[in-house]
């Protein structure tokens, strides 16, 4: 198996369409040649918290970790890759799979923060850059994701004698954006489309979601920078600097000996915002910071887009299932063999998405439902209002949908 963790990265590809220039030729081939899940969620809008969750099959209530407070999977838990290496595969695990990981060093640039110097976080937070984003005049092979690819490509290029669990997980798109200067040349700036929020896009929020939205006045700091459109242009350029690392391992694996008898999985740990609901960042229950790319390939199979709710806990009893590998007892989510063999068959799973404590938000057939550890409320129509423009919590008309979808969320912990 080659199992390919993306952070931070959103639904701006182009085989999801979530913004209308993003330039990623294999991150499309591979989801034409997949089962393609068009609507997968994570479990949690945080690198941390999301990649336990995914890794274990279990959600947030369960592993116990929320923030970043606590990361380390407790050993208690099976999570994938030990899971496998348990059960007789070699396992190699690169890169930013879990989040306590380490890595190749990546360039930096001489001075930081380089473009958005008045709200990067630096030097208060400690990391390089934080949030900002520049064109670096280096060559693709001293960044970190290129020498992940590179370790990936060696292990395929050799004979294995067990099967395998290739993980490598990629540390772009996580800010700071400090990418190769060519693939910011694959985007002219002044010609981007960029979100567009109506101006009263809060008028119908909670407060403690205003709050979040707010988060250190980042919106008001980029637009008085006069940088929106070159914050998206960091972002699509670090999305095409992956999409180049998974073309490479992509055309290694299938130049190998294995390439006949290996299931290839790409996920991503969060979605992020860039100026939907005036957010940046990710740390949201809306759509933006949700909904991931996840797709599996199948060797010998034909691809196909899968319209129904998924999330990263489905991963492990579906990776479990395909492999012939046992199942855990505890886990929360469900295989996915029987959609990805039959895409049309009736699906309603609902998915949970959990942000810190006790925030909470259930995507189920036509709603996504919202609900803060306040008490508060969100309802959005999923059919008519993809962008979740209309809060519809006060409406009574709705209130048994609330309460139905309400009883499917965790305890308050």
């Amino acid at each position: 198996m080659l199992f390919l963790a993306i952070d931070d990265l959103n639904d701006w590809v182009g085989y999801l369409g979530g913004h209308p220039q993003a330039i990623t030729p294999n991150l499309d081939r591979l989801a034409a040649a997949s089962s393609s899940f068009q609507r997968a969620y994570c479990n949690a809008p945080l690198c941390g918290p999301s990649r336990a969750s995914a890794l274990t099959g279990l959600y947030p209530y369960r592993t116990g970790i929320f923030d970043h407070s606590r990361t380390q999977i407790p050993r208690a838990l099976p999570d994938l890759p030990r899971h496998f290496e348990r059960n007789g595969y070699e396992t190699l695990v690169m890169g930013k799979v879990y989040h306590s990981f380490t890595s190749f060093e990546n360039p930096l640039p001489p001075v930081f923060p380089v473009t958005n110097v008045q709200c990067s976080g630096y030097p208060v937070l400690p990391a390089a850059g934080i949030f900002d984003w520049a064109a670096l005049d280096v060559a693709d092979e001293v960044t970190a994701d290129v020498q992940i690819t590179a370790a990936g490509q060696t292990f395929l290029d050799a004979p294995r004698a067990a099967p395998f669990f290739l993980a490598l997980g990629y540390i772009r798109t996580h800010v700071p954006w400090y990418v190769p200067k060519r693939y910011f040349d694959l985007y002219d700036e002044a010609n981007l489309w960029i979100p567009q929020p109506p101006a009263d896009d809060w008028s119908d929020l909670p407060k403690i979601a205003r709050d979040i939205a707010y988060f250190q006045n980042q919106h008001a700091c980029i637009t008085g920078q006069n940088l929106w459109r070159s914050a998206v242009r960091g972002y699509l350029a670090s999305i095409s600097f992956v999409d180049a690392q998974i073309g490479k391992i992509l055309a290694a694996l299938d130049r190998s000996r294995h390439a006949d008898n290996t299931i290839v999985v790409l996920w991503s740990d969060n979605g992020f915002h860039l100026g939907e609901k005036f957010h940046w960042h990710k740390q949201s229950l809306w759509e933006e910071s949700a909904r991931v790319p996840f797709l599996i390939r199948r060797p010998g199979r034909a691809g196909a887009r899968i319209d129904r709710d998924v999330s990263l806990v489905d991963m492990f009893p579906t990776l479990s299932q395909l492999c012939g590998v046992p199942r855990p007892a505890e886990l929360h989510g469900h295989s996915l063999l029987p959609l990805m063999d039959n895409p049309g068959m009736p699906w309603d799973h609902p998915v949970l998405t959990t942000y810190l404590r006790n925030h909470h938000a259930i995507r189920q057939g036509r709603w996504c439902y919202i609900r803060y550890d306040d008490g508060t409320e969100e309802l959005y129509d999923r059919l008519t209002d993809g962008d979740q423009l209309s809060n519809l919590a006060a409406d009574p008309r709705w209130r048994d949908v609330k309460l139905q979808l309400g009883s499917l969320m965790p305890a308050p912990v």
